[in-house]
């Protein structure tokens, strides 16, 4: 006979915006406890029976947010580190970008985004406005694809082959006209972002809208985020773009240099950067 839901908190009661704030008790309780906590204390810290106690450790447990070991003691499990490092390293990267951001949108007056790579996207951790009234309809915590975009294209040409290859799989879906959506002029694209030190989406992921990325770099020489100047194409034409991409790049590579970043990751053009872009 399959449980029934009622209010003693059965299989539905799992899914509640109650049972969340009940699972997060228990993962607050044993955070101020990292040594771990036996049920029935576990229980009693969180203020919660112990039935409830178990079904909400179920999907904790599947999840690797709870561990549970030494005779029945239940402590934070190796996901929770993921999800703190994760939380942390945006963090501490918008602090240390936050004026570079600032100055490239006075230099500019155009909006200046800061991304990451996530799950196979770029997603977007900070944002300066353009002071101008016509602005970008991107917003923080969204996320793009990364063939199509200024930050995502300057990702992929320094992070690696297996980056690129999990982008291709994901499927080079056509956002413009304008989208690179073959595999081939996708690999030529990314060599010649390599010898520029910049990437330029070129009206590729929206309709109307222009940007300049430039990677960011860990103390390990990886690719850990990237910067870009966005704004419509009458303002930011190909020209402009053009004669941003250094600047953008400086940006960058200051705010690689304050995570650490001592090498020079990038093989360039130099100064034919523009010129080279301008070939095209």
């Amino acid at each position: 006979m399959a449980p029934r839901e009622g209010k003693g908190g059965g299989p539905a009661d799992r899914t509640s915006p109650k049972a969340l704030i009940k699972g997060l008790a228990l993962l607050r309780a044993l955070a101020d406890h990292p040594t771990g906590l036996q049920l029935t204390e576990l229980c009693h810290r969180a203020d919660l029976p112990k039935p409830t106690a178990l079904r909400l450790l179920g999907p904790l447990l599947d999840f690797g947010l709870v561990d549970c070991r030494d005779g029945g003691r239940y402590r934070l499990g190796p996901e929770c580190l993921v999800l703190g490092a994760a939380f942390r390293g945006a963090l501490d990267l918008r602090a240390e970008a936050g004026d570079l951001l600032h100055a490239l949108v006075e230099l500019t007056g155009e909006t200046v985004h800061l991304a990451i790579p996530d799950r196979g996207r770029v997603l977007y951790v900070d944002k300066v406005e353009s002071p101008h009234a016509l602005r970008m309809v991107s917003r923080i915590g969204g996320t793009n694809p990364f063939h199509c975009t200024g930050l995502g294209k300057a990702m992929l040409a320094f992070a690696g082959e297996d980056l690129v290859r999990r982008a291709i799989a994901a499927g080079l879906e056509r956002r413009t006209p304008r989208t690179i959506v073959e595999v081939g002029e996708l690999e030529a694209e990314l060599e010649r972002i390599r010898e520029w030190g910049f990437a330029i989406d070129d009206v590729e992921n929206e309709p109307g809208v222009r940007c300049v990325g430039a990677p960011v770099f860990d103390e390990e020489g990886a690719v850990t985020a990237a910067i870009s100047v966005a704004g419509p194409e009458h303002r930011l034409t190909r020209e402009r773009a053009i004669e941003l991409g250094p600047r953008v790049r400086a940006a960058a590579d200051e705010l690689s240099r304050r995570l650490g970043h001592r090498g020079e990751a990038r093989a360039r053009r130099g100064d034919r950067g523009g010129e080279a872009i301008a070939e095209r």
